[in-house]
């Protein structure tokens, strides 16, 4: 039997999962280094699937889904409490999770910890002053080493005046090192923010408004030059408080926005047309809107929701119960609505989406 063409067998291991890809470094010399190159990397992140992360009162698990192209898609648990990560320290009402590179971002008290759930690699990032607010992590994309970098701020009183402030501040983790950063307080996100900053090849993003001109817009932080920037102005606008507006990255290199409408429970999604980093204007377009007859009324829980596309098609969000706070997962395709509710005897709990990462920690 001949061999398997290189450029065969490239693709088939770009579309398995992380944690065979995990247990497959072992094989071959050739897989390994492979497996490490960037090219393969980015091809691996825009094919795989993303996950949920549920951390209960007791447990962390990743949710993983299963036959999402088919009519009948499922669900299947894998707990991740034992990866390196003590539960006994998540406190849910002071513990910010999300995402970063495929790597999971724990903000504790005092501490910060990047996690590679998948291979069991914690590093933990810590810091002496406890005034220091985390809101997330980056590094300067123009050096080939990762250097990461934690985004927050301090409380500041001003000079002769008892007025208190926000004051943007770097931790440099190489050097253990504040930088402040002058900067109008319109430029600091909003502490519902915190939740959903996105982290996207070394650099920040977030929803932010402009009160003169009244329009939603994205803004970032760039940790090259260490300056806010604006993106870009948003498709859609909030016509009321209520109304929710969440930031996703879409197919590993594109942006997506999930509006949810309070009043007619309409939900838009609208994602970028070109790739972030190729030079073009954003352009966005609107890649499927949900009509209410068969939603359901989950537009007050908006901040406690998260979501992602699969296959431009399928719409997944995560969001808790009202009346018991229990987690469901909403599977929505074509006309087909399918609700999975995760146990009633979740009582809180903290979700991200997450690509998992097969690399190890730097």
């Amino acid at each position: 039997m001949a061999p398997v063409p290189w450029e065969l067998e490239e693709d088939i291991l770009s579309r398995l999962r992380p944690r065979s890809l995990v247990r497959f470094r072992s094989v071959c010399k050739r897989w390994n280094d492979l497996l490490d190159e960037k090219r393969f990397i980015n091809s691996h992140f825009t094919r795989s699937r993303p996950e949920l992360i549920f951390v209960t009162n007791s447990k962390i698990y990743s949710i993983e889904f299963i036959g999402l192209d088919g009519v009948d898609p499922r669900i299947e648990f894998h707990e991740l409490g034992s990866s390196g990560i003590p539960h006994q320290e998540i406190k849910l009402t002071c513990t910010n999770i999300n995402t970063f590179d495929g790597l999971l971002f724990l903000n504790y008290f005092k501490k910060t910890a990047v996690w590679n759930p998948w291979l069991r690699q914690v590093k933990w990032l810590e810091y002496e002053d406890n005034m220091f607010d985390v809101y997330g992590l980056g590094y300067d994309n123009t050096k080939p080493e990762k250097v990461y970098k934690i985004f927050g701020g301090f409380i500041c009183l001003r000079k002769n005046q008892k007025v208190y402030h926000q004051r943007v501040a770097i931790y440099e983790c190489a050097s253990h090192a504040f930088k402040f950063i002058d900067t109008p307080d319109e430029d600091w996100p909003i502490d519902n923010a915190k939740r959903f900053l996105v982290s996207f090849k070394g650099n920040l993003y977030w929803i932010s408004w402009n009160p003169n001109t009244a329009e939603n817009y994205i803004r970032s932080f760039d940790f090259s030059r260490d300056i806010f920037k604006p993106f870009s102005v948003l498709p859609c606008r909030k016509n009321k408080g209520k109304d929710g507006l969440i930031l996703s990255v879409f197919k590993g290199d594109c942006f997506s926005v999930l509006k949810l409408c309070y009043a007619t429970r309409t939900i838009e999604i609208w994602v970028t047309k070109n790739k972030i980093d190729d030079g073009h204007q954003v352009v966005w377009i609107n890649l499927m809107t949900l009509q209410p007859s068969y939603m359901p009324n989950i537009a007050s829980k908006c901040f406690g929701l998260s979501y992602f596309i699969y296959d431009n098609t399928t719409l997944i969000m995560a969001c808790a119960e009202e009346d018991n706070g229990a987690p469901c997962i909403y599977i929505i395709k074509r006309d087909m609505f399918k609700k999975i509710q995760i146990g009633s005897e979740w009582l809180q709990y903290v979700h991200c989406v997450y690509v998992p990462n097969f690399i190890p920690l730097p």
